[in-house]
């Protein structure tokens, strides 16, 4: 038998449904990287190849250890997730979202995380916040904020300008 006629039969049902699979996954991959849009488990695979303008907006946290306000903080150490895909998830949830109920849930769920079973730095997920006063968290504030890229320090997270909370739960 020549190879011709080897290849020339039909194709079984496995290898051609997975290799559509393969081609659809492909496919989805290609298009979030044209749009430029994460969702898990597909990735952009922006993150070294954006263009900023000179102002732009950015998440923040404010956590209530105990009765006081933290200062600013940014949004990766409260899930136990690579850093780049915590930012999605508090847009999904937090900014497109119009459910309060679900956001309430969010954010109490991550208190309770923070306060019971905090994790270390690996790889990309940055080490979670840590209370320091015994009560723990009682409380989450999202702000929106601007950064400006001409007086940006990335050192001490600053200045940030135009600050506007989106949510804030309060636990006790």
């Amino acid at each position: 038998m020549n190879k011709a006629a080897k290849w020339s039969g039909p194709v079984g049902r496995k290898p051609a449904m997975a290799a559509a699979l393969l081609l659809a996954v492909l496919a989805a991959q290609f298009f979030h990287t044209v749009v430029d849009r994460n969702r898990w488990p597909l990735c952009s695979n922006n993150m070294f190849n954006r263009t900023l303008p000179r102002r732009f907006a950015q998440l923040r946290v404010r956590l209530r250890d105990g009765d006081e306000w933290t200062g600013f903080r940014q949004v990766y150490g409260l899930m136990p997730l690579e850093f780049f895909r915590v930012v999605d998830i508090f847009a999904t949830v937090l900014l497109e979202n119009k459910d309060d109920e679900v956001k309430e849930r969010f954010c109490r769920t991550i208190l309770d995380r923070l306060n019971t079973r905090p994790w270390p730095n690996y790889d990309e997920v940055r080490r979670s916040e840590r209370p320091r006063h015994p009560r723990g968290f009682t409380g989450l504030e999202v702000i929106m904020v601007n950064i400006d890229v001409g007086d940006y320090s990335m050192a001490d997270d600053g200045p940030l300008y135009d600050h506007q909370v989106l949510y804030r739960c309060e636990v006790g």
